[in-house]
Order: structure tokens, then C-alpha cells, then sequence
């Protein structure tokens, strides 16, 4: 039977327009998922695996330019090892080697506007940050990992994995993993979320509710910036 399509009409007429005008140079997806079984195994449950991948395939059927591989996580242990992913569905933005862009859980709502708008800066190579961010993560002196906790109703929650994303094309040091919580609710109880948006750097700060770009690079340069950056930013 043929499954309905995850996006209107009208909205993959909208996305095919917008790619068509705003993509310049390919950009690489890769989606860890499971294949579908006809019996349960037992620790390989994926409620929204299926979804994710539908709608991650019309996403990228909307631009020739858009390069889309899909991967069993079960199947591809060592491959998915390799990437650095955790957990299913994944969603991987780039070629790096372990990933260093990922979305965990189905992109739905503001998030998935979080990954069309990021393929677009990706492709044509246009950064949104401002100047000064852009500098002070060229400057990153030691790695640092990110993660972004979000719900698809959260607007501010996409902005924010927006934002994280494009500062991890700006810097190899950095590491992002936006993670949709309501389909992971057992690390939700894990990480303690009572707040969303939720960042977490480096297992070392913590905030909840929308941060902003500057916030954001503070924290960064916290973790693993430059010194002499993270004066000149306290000292504002």
C-alpha cells in the first residue's frame, strides 16, 4: 500500500522553488534508520523510523543537488560506529568522519525548517552568524560538543539548532547533535530536562529556554576557546 505523503503538495512545490533557487553546490545526507521487520526484536524498537525516512527522502527528491544514503544501523554496526551515532533515526548533514552535524529523531515541525534552512547555507556556502562569531570558532583551541534538546513545537528550540549548526561548519573543533526528546523520553529522564530548549556543552554548561548566537559563543569559548576570545567577550 502506498503511504501518504509526509509533506503537502503544496509544500514540496514550495521546497522544489526554494532549493531550485537558494542550492549552489551538493550537499550530502545520511539517514541511520532500521530496515522494517515482520517480527519485534527485542531492543531494536524505532517507532519513528519509518516516518523519519519518508520524509527525509521527499525532502531530498526536492533538489537533484541534494545527495541522500540511508543506512541500517543494525545492519551497518561498524559504519554507524564510524559516525559516532547513538541512536535511531539519525540524521546526518555533511561528509565528516565522525559526524559532526546530527539530528536525532524525526525532524517534525520547526525542526525539520532547522534542516531545509541548513542545507541552504550549507550549499551556498553563505554563512548566517555574524562576523565576530565566525572568528572566535576559527580560534577554537580543544573540541567541544553540543547538544540541542528540542520538541517539534518549539520555534525557539529549532533557532537555537539552527544557529549550533552553522557554527559547526565554522569550526572542526565543534560538534553538534540537535536531539528531537519526545521520541528519546528515556534519555529526556537521563539528562534531566525540565526546560525547552535545552544546550548542553561539553557535559559542562547547561541552560535552558532560547540562547542566543552571542550566548551561545560564550559558552563555547567556555569550554574551548581561546583565553584571550574569552575576555574579550566577558569584557562586553
Amino acid at each position: 500500500m502506498t503511504q501518504p505523503a509526509a509533506i503537502s503538495a503544496q509544500q514540496r512545490n514550495q521546497l522544489r522553488r526554494t532549493f531550485r533557487k537558494d542550492l549552489k553546490a551538493p550537499v550530502a545526507i545520511r539517514l541511520f534508520t532500521r530496515e522494517p521487520s515482520p517480527i519485534a526484536i527485542p531492543g531494536r524498537d524505532c517507532p519513528t523510523c519509518e516516518q523519519t525516512r519518508q520524509l527525509v527522502e521527499e525532502v531530498s527528491d526536492a533538489s537533484p543537488k541534494i545527495t541522500l544514503n540511508v543506512h541500517d544501523f543494525f545492519g551497518e554496526s561498524v559504519l554507524a560506529g564510524e559516525m559516532g551515532i547513538t541512536r535511531i533515526p539519525a540524521l546526518i548533514l555533511g561528509e565528516d568522519k565522525p559526524a559532526r552535524i546530527k539530528f536525532y529523531g524525526a525532524p517534525l515541525g520547526y525542526q525539520m525548517a532547522a534542516i531545509v534552512e541548513t542545507i541552504r547555507f550549507m550549499s551556498r556556502g553563505v554563512s548566517p552568524l555574524r562576523n565576530d562569531t565566525r572568528r572566535k570558532l576559527r580560534n577554537l583551541t580543544s573540541p567541544v560538543h553540543m547538544q540541542v534538546i528540542v520538541s517539534p513545537e518549539e520555534q525557539s528550540g529549532a533557532e537555537t539548532a539552527f544557529t549550533a549548526f552553522a557554527m559547526a561548519c565554522e569550526s572542526d573543533k565543534l560538534s553538534v547533535e540537535a536531539v528531537q526528546i519526545r521520541d528519546f523520553p528515556s534519555l529526556a529522564r537521563t539528562l534531566g530536562v525540565n526546560g525547552l530548549p535545552m544546550v548542553l556543552i561539553n557535559d559542562l554548561h547547561r541552560s535552558a529556554g532560547r540562547v542566543s548566537e552571542e550566548k551561545l559563543i560564550e559558552q563555547i569559548l567556555a569550554a574551548g576557546g581561546n583565553p584571550s576570545d574569552q575576555g574579550m567577550s566577558s569584557a562586553r
